[in-house]
């Protein structure tokens, strides 16, 4: 095979799965003819490809881009950012044009808020969960990596499913060691539901734990909800499923349905009050506030953004999302004595099968899944499955049923 010119991203680029093209839920390759997308895209292509009403916006205001700097803003971000704002608990939003931007924001912010109460940002440290994902972009690749962050804490799955108060116990450990080593774990970032760990839903005791331990010690809870935001889950943000709000929430992917890059950063009244503290401590304006990059918030993202709000409303999407997710977990229940399926969990339309192994994945399910019409994109050994928020109910029996062939029992 010729070499490309695209750098590798994640993997090795062996083989190759080319994509001509993509209508609704069905994309054209050049290995495998038409598919269906059973990961629609990779979790944004929410309303499908080439949704008529975002191409009608993408038509009449595609190519306006004026960015958000100094004095610079546009009606479409403003409204944007007051809807959203209004869904939640926060006060303001920063755009961005990915998830791994949007974390990377988050930690900067929180850096920032201490910062404000005397501390150096060398003394700083953050605390994720082992296998989480928050971007690949900034200081965020080395808190992720649980052999480079001492301060990283076990996820609720597997052998330690039952052990969330041993791991809570464990967190409060974290804490202590950080001050013994003169650190402050300045936030704790968390996916409600982990995407690239497989679909592991965080358990409500668990994160009421650790919410705990934050605030006796002043900890900003960071929600990223790259993945699972604006209704993948079946709720408009899932960290609204626990007892205690983030300071800061990250989302993207879904805002735009695959036909913009766009995402964003939310923050608290904590986090503004941290600011105007910066700013009383004659830190100059434009040093608090630099951030932000050329193409955010602009005027199609921003219009796309608010299309998108507008037919999940209108269309009671998040409420089909969850409708959909428990007919599909109702179906799968057709292979989970197979020998070949360690698990089936999920939440709404972010659902994940659990394999023995990721060879059988990689090098016999997923192949075999794109020979018989469907495309999915794996996980280590997790089979993923969340498709478009549009998916029917007979698309969902085909898929059960060609995994259940393909599958070793």
């Amino acid at each position: 095979m010729q070499q490309s010119r695209i750098a590798p991203q994640f993997g090795r680029r062996d083989q190759t799965f080319t994509v001509l093209s993509g209508e609704g839920l069905m994309i054209s390759t050049k290995e495998y003819g038409t598919l269906f997308d059973a990961v629609a895209g990779y979790w944004y292509n929410i309303l499908g490809m080439r949704n008529p009403e975002l191409l009608e916006v993408k038509r009449k205001i595609g190519g306006t881009a004026t960015h958000l700097y100094e004095e610079y803003t546009n009606p479409f971000a403003e409204e944007l950012a007051e809807l959203i704002c209004k869904r939640t608990s926060m006060s303001q939003l920063l755009f961005s044009a990915t998830g791994s931007m949007a974390c990377e924001n988050a930690r900067k912010e929180a850096v920032k808020y201490f910062q404000a109460k005397g501390k150096l940002e060398e003394e700083l440290v953050f605390a994720t969960i082992k296998g989480s994902y928050h971007g690949s972009v900034g200081e965020m690749l080395k808190w992720i990596d649980p052999e480079k962050n001492q301060y990283s804490i076990d996820a609720p799955i597997y052998e330690k499913k039952d052990q969330v108060a041993e791991i809570i116990s464990d967190f409060k450990q974290k804490v202590e060691l950080a001050k013994s080593n003169g650190k402050t774990i300045a936030g704790f970032f968390y996916e409600p539901i982990m995407g690239v760990r497989g679909s592991v839903p965080l358990p409500l005791e668990y994160m009421d734990g650790i919410a705990e331990i934050c605030k006796q010690n002043d900890i900003l809870l960071i929600a990223d909800e790259i993945t699972t935001g604006i209704g993948r889950a079946g709720k408009f943000f899932y960290s609204d499923s626990f007892s205690v709000k983030p300071d800061i929430l990250c989302f993207g992917k879904a805002i735009s349905a695959g036909h913009y890059p766009v995402a964003a950063t939310l923050f608290n009244e904590k986090i503004i009050d941290a600011w105007d503290k910066l700013e009383e401590q004659g830190v100059p304006f434009s040093k608090i506030h630099r951030r932000g990059n050329s193409i955010t918030g602009t005027q199609e993202a921003c219009a796309l953004g608010l299309k998108v709000l507008e037919i999940i409303e209108r269309d009671n999407l998040i409420q089909q999302v969850s409708d959909r997710g428990k007919y599909a977990l109702e179906k799968l229940k057709k292979i989970e004595n197979y020998s070949s399926v360690r698990e089936i969990r999920g939440t709404g339309l972010l659902i994940g099968i659990d394999a023995v192994n990721s060879d059988l994945v990689k090098n016999t399910v997923t192949p075999e899944m794109r020979k018989r019409g469907i495309n999915i994109l794996p996980e280590g050994r997790v089979i993923m499955f969340n498709p478009a928020y549009i998916i029917s109910e007979d698309q969902i029996d085909n898929f059960v049923n060609v995994l259940s062939e393909v599958l070793p029992a």
